[in-house]
């Protein structure tokens, strides 16, 4: 070639290095996607291939025998080891997974027989002409087998892509012609001296992959999560489910969703979730949001607790910080619960205060009764009612002060405070403390102080001089113990039996609140509660704290 062809061919064949370098950097930008490596890499091998296809443009690159050999053996490299980077696309994209498989172990080994074979055919040096048979056939064998990979590879892209409602058929096309045209322009070869096929090829490569980039989602998780999704929605499920893409866009939903936002699952796919579910505006949809929100659905508009969890790639390691390839949003309906739980509050309340005041009135009539004994009794138990409102007050300011954040609490701090109480009253009892100087839990400090004193209290009360021992140690096993043992009556199996059943009935029902309140306190920290007898007489009540900041 003339110096001037020599210049334009290396001019060409640094346009394509440019426009594939360019449009490897736009790929590494956006390398968060689940399916950018492969693609990046596809960029690379191409870029890779151009700028030995510069220098084997270069004047005086033919006269070196050894770059020569070098530049070739390179370009036949890349030829060789793109067609598995295009199947490991593919199955990226696609949402099969990139594991290997032992079908997938054989078919990539069978890429390296060859080549192998080859190189012991050039090793044993037979004769010339027996190593070009041979390495004809092998050469020939290559092709067919890097032909099949590709093929494949085209063959996933299209079956998964053509008919899909969110992948524009326009996109599977140009993404094809890209990765296949060094292939078909280097083969048919090019009479123009300047622009040889290689050069042909990578010319419109770059520029097809430019446009696939930049205009379509050939590297976001989309296309894979719809893939793995589809497996993980639980069509039984009578909570509304939506799975959505990386833009809110809808990849699935099962039948409750249908059935609430009267709306055909394949009518939702490839639209935004805020066009089907009325009411999610301005709701934080990110992996691991919680929230309650009001919805308009068929049955009305109705108050809707949602979860949004991160879908991540069924073969993909646990640990190994894939990015998710979808979001799952779960809505469950809590509108008769929400419901019951504000008529349960209002109620409370209006009895507590009405049975207050009516008790107050009935008090005060009890001290025109001249009978000693029925104006006692009817003070005695007008007494108690007033006390068990109280109590049920206090229970559920408690219960409320729980739903907040925990704080560091000194168990020790807590259980000498209660303790003092108790040995101060008026009432006959010996109060005991065993404690460490300090024993930290996360938790909240006004209901593991009310929970110790309802158990001394409750200690106290059933016994006519009773002698309580307070014991607050750290376990073993990393937890804390609050242990309230007496001497008493001990605990009837009746109260025992409701407690652990969890459910009153007409005949079967506890004598109070204040064991039902310890429970519900305990479990709201996270602890567990247990009863046992304290031979020979009495029982012993352990609670057990976690998140205990200390070195046991």
């Amino acid at each position: 070639m003339s110096l001037a062809e020599t210049v334009a061919a290396v001019a060409l064949d640094a346009v394509a290095v440019a426009i594939l370098g360019w449009t490897t950097r736009l790929a590494v930008r956006s390398r968060d996607r689940p399916s950018a490596p492969p693609v990046i890499a596809i960029l690379g091998l191409l870029t890779i291939m151009g700028v030995l296809s510069v220098l084997s443009e270069l004047p005086g690159t033919s006269a070196v025998p050894l770059l020569s050999a070098i530049i070739d053996l390179g370009q036949f490299g890349v030829g060789i080891v793109l067609p598995g980077v295009w199947v490991v696309y593919a199955l990226s994209y696609t949402g099969r997974g990139t594991g290997l498989t032992r079908w997938r172990v054989a078919m990539f080994a069978g890429i390296a027989i060859p080549i192998v074979l080859s190189a012991v055919v050039i090793a044993v040096r037979p004769p010339t002409a027996v190593i070009e048979r041979l390495l004809a056939s092998f050469i020939g064998t290559e092709i067919l087998l890097l032909l099949g990979l590709f093929t494949y590879g085209t063959y996933l892209l299209l079956g998964h892509g053509w008919n899909h409602a969110r992948i524009s058929r326009t996109q599977i096309a140009i993404v094809i012609a890209a990765g296949a045209a060094p292939y078909l322009a280097g083969g048919m070869g090019s009479s123009e001296p300047v622009a040889d096929g290689v050069t042909v090829g990578l010319l419109v490569s770059g520029g097809l992959f430019a446009v696939a980039v930049r205009r379509y989602p050939v590297m976001t998780g989309f296309p894979k999560a719809d893939y793995v999704a589809r497996t993980r929605v639980v069509e039984a499920l009578r909570e509304a489910v939506i799975v959505i893409d990386w833009e809110n866009h809808v990849l699935d939903a099962n039948a409750t969703t249908a059935e609430l936002f009267d709306r055909a699952p394949a009518s939702m796919i490839g639209e935004p979730i805020h066009s089907i579910v009325d009411g999610l505006e301005g709701s934080d949809l990110s992996a691991g949001s919680t929230g309650t929100v009001t919805l308009q659905t068929t049955k009305g508009r109705r108050r809707f607790q949602f979860s949004v969890s991160a879908v991540d790639d069924a073969e993909a390691d646990a640990d190994s910080g894939a990015d998710p390839v979808a979001r799952t949003v779960l809505l469950r309906d809590v509108t008769d619960r929400r419901t019951r739980e504000q008529r349960l509050s209002v109620l409370n309340r209006v009895l507590r205060h009405n049975v207050r005041n009516e008790l107050d009135v009935v008090l005060a009539y009890a001290d025109r009764i001249d009978d000693q004994d029925v104006r006692d009794g009817i003070r005695d138990s007008a007494t108690d009612l007033v006390e068990l409102s109280t109590k049920a007050r206090e229970a559920e300011d408690v219960m409320t002060a729980s739903a907040g954040s925990p704080d560091p609490v000194d168990l020790a701090a807590v259980a000498r405070e209660v303790v003092e109480e108790y040995r101060t009253s008026d009432r006959p009892c010996e109060v005991s403390l065993s404690c460490p100087d300090e024993l930290v839990v996360s938790s909240h400090r006004s209901v593991v102080r009310q929970v110790l004193s309802e158990l001394v209290a409750n200690a106290i009360e059933h016994a006519d001089a009773p002698h309580v021992d307070v014991t607050v140690r750290a376990d073993p096993d990393g937890a804390a113990e609050l242990v309230v043992a007496d001497d008493g009556p001990g605990i009837p199996d009746r109260e025992r039996t409701v407690l652990d059943d969890g459910t009153e009935t007409q005949l079967e029902h506890g004598s109070g609140i204040g064991l039902w309140f310890v429970n519900w306190a305990v479990t709201q920290l996270g602890g567990d509660l247990s009863f046992r007898e304290n031979g020979p007489t009495g029982s012993v009540v352990t609670v057990r704290l976690y998140d205990a900041e200390f070195d046991p």
